[in-house]
């Protein structure tokens, strides 16, 4: 079963980010030299997705869809600059590539922002990815979701261990032989998962959208969505790296991170941090 869409969830206004969000959408922050979205496009494209379908708000929409579609302007100005075109090449080519859809959201919660692209997505099973948050490891996590699904066709969703201390307090995924059975409060368990923004779902998730109860502020969530499929919902364990680009903190750990990933700026960004109080 070939997986080759994803869904990728980018609701919200940012506000852990203001001022900065007042006009510039999230998604569209700089980690290094690209920006976040390019990072999960990036992953998916890497992994066989070929359609992706983004569920945004009126406040990213323009941003995004102009990103990545075509630029003849900058193309031409770029003519006789061989290696400028170099910095655009992987980007052109993913553009090139991959069918780009949009759908508002039309319902709050992550299940509402899922449930908001139904009709555009094709096939029975499709990958799932949160705006916010970034992985990188040497292996890429939606390659390793599609991996394990081609050997069990079971729905699948991305955790990591987490410290007593490091969880949240409500929320933490309990698992038993490798599958989700429940989320708890951090109180109930000693050590526990905690649920990240990769999944790869079946669209029977959609089937149950009036069996759902609203939680704050009117919102669907889809951790508790994936309850409703008990032995359905498998768990691959995350142990790489992992950013969080929603708050001030995450994004600047990121950024960080990747630009100590080229090497040409490596040696001088620890000498610059090293020299901070």
């Amino acid at each position: 079963m070939k997986i080759n869409e994803a869904v990728i969830l980018l609701g919200g206004m940012g506000t852990r980010l203001l001022p900065y969000t007042k006009t510039i959408s999230k998604e569209m922050l700089p980690i290094y030299d690209v920006p976040c979205i390019f990072k999960l496009v990036q992953e998916a494209y890497l992994s066989g997705i070929r359609k992706i379908i983004f569920v945004v708000t009126k406040h990213n929409k323009y941003l995004i869809e102009n990103f990545f579609k075509e630029n003849n302007t900058i193309n031409d100005f770029l003519s006789n600059k061989p290696d400028k075109q170099e910095m655009l090449k992987e980007i052109n080519e993913i553009i090139s590539n991959v069918e780009f859809k949009y759908v508002y959201q039309t319902i709050k919660g992550t299940y509402g922002a899922l449930y908001s692209a139904r009709k555009l997505i094709h096939n029975d099973n499709f990958i799932v990815m949160y705006g916010d948050d970034l992985f990188d490891d040497k292996i890429l996590v939606t390659k390793e979701l599609i991996t394990h699904f081609q050997n069990d066709h079971k729905m699948y969703v991305t955790v990591m261990k987490k410290d007593y201390e490091e969880l949240p307090n409500v929320g933490v995924a309990k698992i038993e032989n490798n599958y989700l059975v429940n989320l708890v409060s951090k109180d109930e368990i000693t050590n526990g998962f905690e649920l990240y923004g990769r999944m790869l779902l079946n669209k029977k998730i959609f089937t149950i959208k009036n069996e759902l109860i609203k939680h704050k502020d009117d919102e669907y969530y889809l951790s508790y969505a994936l309850l409703k499929f008990k032995g359905e919902v498998k768990v691959y364990q995350y142990t790489g790296n992992y950013f969080n680009i929603g708050d001030k903190l995450g994004f600047i750990k990121a950024s960080i991170y990747f630009a100590s990933k080229d090497k040409n700026n490596k040696k001088n960004l620890k000498d610059f941090l090293k020299k901070i109080d």
